[in-house]
């Protein structure tokens, strides 16, 4: 195993481009006090996500957003213990659902509404738009529809009034970023050793890339895989690494899972020059090794998580690389 033991540059972007603005992106904590083991480590979700709460608080961040699975199947208690850790917060935070956290037909629990996620998480109905030092953040949920379509499995979409929405809410004189679950690439076209499990990706991605190019938003922002990516979507710039910036397109960032190896959140960062995105771990050697032999037993993403780490994924970042930027150093 060779994965990463310290803060690690995942891209350096030309844009967004804002006054000096820092913030955590943490995703798939999948907290529980009643399960153990699986490669999502589910006996240490509880101390990994106070790990989150306790390496926030000794940065200087303007905020903190959830992209999504806080919980592990979206129980009473769960939403209670993630409350629990969460009010030893210093930052403010947003959050918008995931998969594990809104209702599903195959529920023995009583799931709480959205509105309960949105009276808990957010500053207004989902989608909505918040203030980050320079940027704005506008928040969409792929993981909850009207229709019910969404509580048979853990596909994702984003509904045509929330891509309306989106575009008629954009402000183009303000930098804007994008957060949402599912993500917009699908990481098994990024990197074939992962499996094409169609619900990696937004069922309308095509779409949701075409309305954010629209409104002019530089950076999205998911979770949902457990792994971190960097591509390019959209416009005449599809690509997934190297390269200078494009003219137009999206660039979309997955952030790693709390809870699963490599165990670790985003710090984005961003200047008037551009914006570096890095990846923090969780926990010490003995976490991220615990976490991979859970990987390895259970062969998580079909092996795709043991094998790249293997062949040295962590050893290539940055993935996007579109402007020279000096190493951040830890705080």
């Amino acid at each position: 195993m060779s994965g990463p033991t310290r803060e690690t540059q995942l891209a350096h972007l030309e844009r967004p481009k804002a006054p000096e603005t820092t913030f955590a992106v943490v995703s798939d904590a999948h907290v529980t006090a009643d399960a153990e083991g699986t490669w999502k480590v589910f006996h240490r979700t509880e101390s990994r996500l106070e790990a989150v709460v306790a390496d926030v608080n000794r940065r200087d961040v303007d905020g903190l957003v959830f992209a999504g699975d806080l919980t592990k199947d979206g129980t009473p208690a769960e939403f209670d213990r993630v409350a629990e850790i969460l009010s030893d917060l210093d930052a403010p935070y947003v959050a918008v659902p995931g998969n594990h956290d809104v209702s599903k037909t195959f529920d023995d629990h009583e799931t709480p509404p959205l509105s309960s996620f949105v009276e808990a998480y957010c500053p207004d109905e989902l989608p909505y738009r918040t203030r980050l030092g320079g940027l704005d953040v506008v928040c969409l949920n792929s993981a909850a529809d009207a229709d019910g379509t969404l509580r048979e499995g853990h596909a994702g979409r984003i509904s045509e009034a929330q891509l309306d929405w989106l575009v008629d809410a954009a402000d183009p004189e303000t930098p804007t970023v994008a957060v949402f679950h599912h993500p917009t690439t699908h990481v098994g076209r990024l990197f074939d050793r992962f499996p094409e499990t169609d619900h990696f990706q937004l069922r309308n991605a095509d779409a949701v890339v075409e309305a954010l190019d629209a409104a002019d938003v530089e950076l999205a922002l998911s979770g949902h895989i457990h792994w971190p990516t960097a591509a390019r979507v959209g416009g005449s710039a599809s690509r997934a690494s190297g390269g200078s910036a494009a003219s137009d397109g999206v660039t979309q960032v997955t952030t790693p899972a709390a809870c699963s190896f490599p165990q670790g959140y985003l710090l984005v960062r961003v200047t008037p020059d551009g914006t570096a995105v890095s990846m923090v771990p969780l926990g010490g050697d003995d976490d991220r090794t615990e976490a991979y032999r859970y990987a390895v037993a259970d062969g998580a993403r079909d092996g795709a998580v043991a094998e790249s780490t293997d062949e040295g994924y962590f050893d290539s970042f940055p993935l996007l690389d579109e402007r020279a930027l000096e190493p951040a150093t830890s705080d």
